[in-house]
């Protein structure tokens, strides 16, 4: 019978070694430290995006309720009379711009209008003003879509445009969430004249 030869003992030195390296894996598995930096590297550019894009769209917001709230106030202050002369027109735009601080009025683009609407013939531009834009064509359809019922036949309404295109200060970075660095903030206000049926202005555009 023949008797396979015993493996041979393991050497002081290969069984120390094989110690420390389960001794080094254990530690390795065990530690803890670099655990925080590795969630803060991946967090921070999420932070960073949440951040960034809050404070643009509270800034946008705040805009937009200034630039509505100039709008209502050009249209307001229009209807309050029954004709307005040009010098008079200008203090209007002028007071609704004030309306715009602390923000960059020059970027307001503003019109007013008045409408006759009949039944036979719709909505038709009976004169137009603009600031940093341009007026409505007189005598033509307006370029927006007016709400029916807000007026009936030979009644006059105001409408006043009020835009401002926001850039926002990190604008390549917008540009790569929303694909544009500049937000359009617009509103439309409707108002039919006060005391009277309709409001003169004697120059038109």
């Amino acid at each position: 019978m023949v008797t396979a030869p015993l493996p041979a003992p393991a050497t002081p030195v290969r069984a120390s070694l094989v110690a420390r390296g389960r001794a080094a894996l254990r530690r390795l598995v065990a530690d803890r430290r670099g655990v925080s930096a590795v969630e803060f590297a991946i967090l921070l550019p999420l932070m960073l995006t949440l951040f960034i894009a809050g404070n643009e769209v509270s800034q946008a917001m705040t805009i937009y309720r200034k630039i509505s709230h100039t709008g209502a106030t050009l249209g307001d202050l229009v209807s309050q009379v029954s004709s307005i002369s040009s010098s008079d027109m200008t203090n209007i735009l002028a007071a609704a711009n004030a309306v715009m601080a602390p923000y960059d009025a020059s970027q307001a683009k503003l019109v007013v209008s008045a409408v006759n609407y009949t039944t036979s013939g719709g909505f038709v531009t009976a004169w137009s003003v603009a600031s940093n834009t341009t007026a409505w064509t007189v005598g033509s359809t307006p370029p927006i879509t007016i709400p029916s019922g807000l007026v009936t036949n030979g009644q006059q309404l105001i409408v006043t445009q009020a835009r401002y295109d926001y850039v926002s200060t990190f604008s390549t970075f917008m540009a790569d969430i929303w694909g544009s660095g500049t937000i359009t903030l617009k509103d439309v206000t409707y108002l039919r004249p006060r005391v009277s049926t309709t409001v003169a202005y004697p120059s038109p555009n």
